[in-house]
């Protein structure tokens, strides 16, 4: 035979269940009040974001706003029209281009006579040393 404890009283089974129900309800509490939290703190970033957004779009559009004042003031036109009225520049009345000769290059005082092109070579070989004598400062570099 073994001997039996007695089982618990009813008055303990209702402590017990008072106990839980308390534990539980408690529990359920926290949860819902961490919830809350979390939702709150949710909304007040989506604020937050909600903000930075439109600062960000004022900001693209403020760029937008310089960028096409930089290319008006940069245009050809406006800077020709500025030269002009308040610089009192004039247009000239034609523009001459020269363009050096195969001759000219062998007529160059000093240049010696290895710089001189012929028909077939590249253009970089009678540059070479020719430089030095009608431009010194390019013969440094």
């Amino acid at each position: 035979l073994t001997v039996v404890r007695p089982g618990p009283t009813p008055a303990q089974r209702r402590r017990r269940a008072r106990l839980f129900l308390f534990v539980t309800t408690t529990a359920v509490a926290v949860c819902l009040f961490g919830v809350v939290v979390a939702h709150v703190v949710l909304t007040q970033n989506q604020f937050r974001l909600d903000q930075l957004q439109q600062q960000s779009a004022e900001r693209q559009a403020e760029y937008d706003r310089l960028r096409l004042q930089v290319a008006e003031l940069e245009s050809p036109d406006r800077i020709v029209a500025t030269a002009q009225q308040r610089l009192g520049m004039v247009a000239p009345p034609g523009v001459t281009y020269l363009a050096p000769k195969l001759e000219d290059e062998a007529a160059v005082p000093g240049a010696p006579a290895s710089t001189t092109r012929k028909a077939g070579d590249p253009p970089s070989a009678a540059t070479g040393a020719g430089w030095s004598t009608v431009k010194p400062h390019l013969a440094e570099g």
